[in-house]
């Protein structure tokens, strides 16, 4: 019986351990040729994350660092564009040490927004999710939240 279990878990390891390099010879192959490695998705367009602040100091560094843990998984830089509202906590400070060590390419835009309809940068062909920390529920749009 035990010999059994033995044989069980060493063909599953190995069917494990095969599809794994199966899956880092193909990001090699991609990576030599110049593609993107995760462009499997049906949806190739860039993505520009929308942060919009307002002395939320203690929400936008776990925004911030969740979005760079998102650039580090799909193995590309993430465009993330921050429209402060006029903050005067620590909001400023916070991303400009995120922007020093990140995997993001990190914009912001402090100004002071008109309520309930803050002017949204143009896309230019981009996906656009907005991320609005004003709000109750800031987070529904998050990507490693849903």
């Amino acid at each position: 019986m035990m010999a059994h279990l033995v044989w069980i878990l060493l063909i599953y390891g190995l069917g494990a351990a095969v599809v794994h390099l199966m899956y880092i010879r193909q990001a090699v192959q991609a990576y030599r040729n110049g593609d993107d490695v995760c462009a499997l998705s049906s949806d190739q367009r860039p993505t520009r994350y929308i942060v919009i602040t307002s002395n939320d100091g203690e929400r936008v560094e776990w925004v911030m660092r969740s979005l760079s843990i998102l650039a580090w998984l799909r193995r590309r830089p993430l465009h993330v564009t921050v429209l402060d509202d006029e903050s005067e906590d620590d909001t400023l400070p916070i991303l400009t040490r995120m922007m020093r060590y990140s995997h993001m390419d990190v914009s912001v835009i402090s100004y002071r927004f008109s309520p309930g309809n803050p002017v949204l940068p143009r896309s230019g062909g981009e996906k656009q999710v907005v991320i609005d920390l004003r709000t109750a529920n800031p987070l529904v749009d998050a990507p490693l939240v849903r």
